[in-house]
């Protein structure tokens, strides 16, 4: 009902070029996914598996999952408890699919959930600013390629931001407008959340602090604070009696100690100068996880989870304001991402072809090479114009912090930013980023109007006195 309240009056509420945009994208969308059908049968009649909607690598896992929830087997993949990944998305997966036997019929309801997200986002933006700012944020949403790929495939990345980007919704209107009852639905949405994707018991403060940014008296914020965090935190605690009765550890997911195993031989590998692949392996051999168990991806083994942790913290203290610099290095990528680049790599894999692996220009800026970094990224026109736009954007966005820093919002929005950012580290890409693309859209879009204003009245002054 909420949601059909929000599109009927949305619907009524567009401006006349938004109404257009929105259309056209729809034909765009709807266009794609008959496309990744055609793909899937060019995929069959050559022999190239898994087909489309599934991919290589996270998306053909999620549907591994999803039939085994589905058999009755349990969160399990090809026999192997899964301790990494949570049930939200591969019981998504797995309903609609047995509803309408058919993967298509999910990435179609995802084409649907990204045009209600980017209704919501709108919403957002009318909250912050007005119309104009939600339209064309959502308006940047819609149009972005790594938005049309994710929708086409099975990854938790569409159904994710629609929950969170809802739940956030639901949070700053409940504040501003004292509907409570937006605040337990907005709960059940972040619950939901970190059942989709497991990363999201980490983001814990970017579902607490709309609260706090709220006008709320001092004693209302606490309230409504403590009652979201119980109701979360008491929400994953089935999960974790789940993992300790299977495997004897009482932890929600084993997403720290998979981040550690990736991360930490990157940057001892990035530091000393060596092979990547032998720092993993010398790693794996710190850890005692034995080499078999760690190639059947026993890194992403909860039973494993605290001795590699160990492991990668006492290396990352160890170097603590080394391990700091190339954290953040390694994370900007989540700021000025290759979204065309990302579509092809989807096509290229779909369609089984090969590129030669090229390691991305930030790893010649970890090493202080600014040569090679300067060449790597203005190799390729098309990709080096989106990087300029990303660069745009940013500079958009500060600006937007700076006319508004008088108002808590903004800040809330940049804070959700830079802290996903932090938490994506080295793995910090269009996927990581595409979560943070709500609230970096609003400030984009603010930060253009407040400086096409800025300039038009500034120039429009000086044309007065030349007169």
């Amino acid at each position: 009902m909420f949601l059909q309240k929000i599109i009927k009056q949305d619907t009524q509420d567009m401006s006349k070029w938004f109404r257009a945009v929105v259309i056209v994208c729809a034909l765009i969308y709807v266009g794609l996914w008959f496309f990744s059908i055609h793909i899937s049968r060019v995929e069959e009649s050559r022999g190239i598996y898994p087909l489309l909607p599934a991919a290589p690598k996270d998306s053909i896992e999620y549907v591994k999952l999803s039939e085994s929830l589905m058999s009755g087997n349990g969160l399990t993949m090809d026999g192997r408890l899964e301790t990494l990944r949570l049930p939200g998305y591969p019981l998504f997966v797995g309903v609609i699919k047995t509803v309408f036997n058919s993967y298509f019929a999910v990435t179609l309801i995802q084409i649907i959930l990204i045009f209600a997200s980017a209704l919501v986002i709108r919403r957002i933006g009318i909250l912050f600013s007005g119309k104009k700012v939600g339209e064309i944020a959502a308006t940047i949403f819609l149009i972005n390629p790594v938005s049309m790929t994710l929708a086409l495939l099975i990854l938790t990345d569409v159904l994710f931001l629609f929950l969170f980007t809802l739940g956030l919704y639901l949070i700053i209107s409940a504040c501003e407008e004292n509907k409570w009852k937006r605040v337990v639905f907005a709960t059940l949405l972040f619950i939901a959340s970190i059942y989709v994707r497991g990363m999201g018991i980490f983001a814990l403060p970017i579902f607490l602090l709309p609260v706090f940014a709220s006008k709320l008296s001092l004693k209302s914020q606490f309230r409504v604070a403590i009652a979201l965090l119980l109701g979360i935190l008491i929400s994953a605690v089935p999960w974790i009696m789940r993992n300790y009765e299977k495997t004897g550890v009482a932890l929600f997911n084993s997403f720290e100690s998979v981040n550690l195993s990736w991360a930490v031989p990157k940057f001892v590998a990035a530091t000393n100068g060596t092979d990547e692949e032998a720092e993993t392996l010398a790693f794996q051999k710190a850890t005692g996880v034995p080499e078999a168990e760690w190639r059947n991806l026993g890194w992403h083994d909860i039973r494993y989870s605290k001795q590699i942790s160990a492991v990668g913290e006492r290396i990352i203290l160890s170097h603590p304001l080394s391990y700091a610099k190339f954290h953040l290095i390694t994370s900007m990528p989540f700021l000025f991402p290759s979204s065309i680049l990302f579509m092809r790599d989807a096509y290229d894999s779909s369609m089984n072809i090969d590129r030669p692996f090229v390691y991305g220009s930030i790893n010649a800026l970890i090493k202080g090479d600014w040569t090679t970094f300067y060449k790597g990224i203005t190799k390729e026109w098309w990709k080096f114009g989106e990087r300029i736009l990303w660069l745009l954007g940013v500079v958009l966005m500060f600006i937007s912090l700076w006319f508004n820093r008088k108002g808590r919002l903004a800040w809330l929005f940049v804070f959700i930013v830079f802290f996903l950012m932090m938490l994506s580290g080295p793995a910090a890409g269009p996927r990581l980023s595409f979560q943070a693309w709500p609230c970096m859209f609003i400030l984009f879009a603010s930060g253009g109007i407040y400086l096409c204003q800025y300039l038009r009245k500034k120039f429009s002054g000086r044309d007065s006195k030349i007169g």
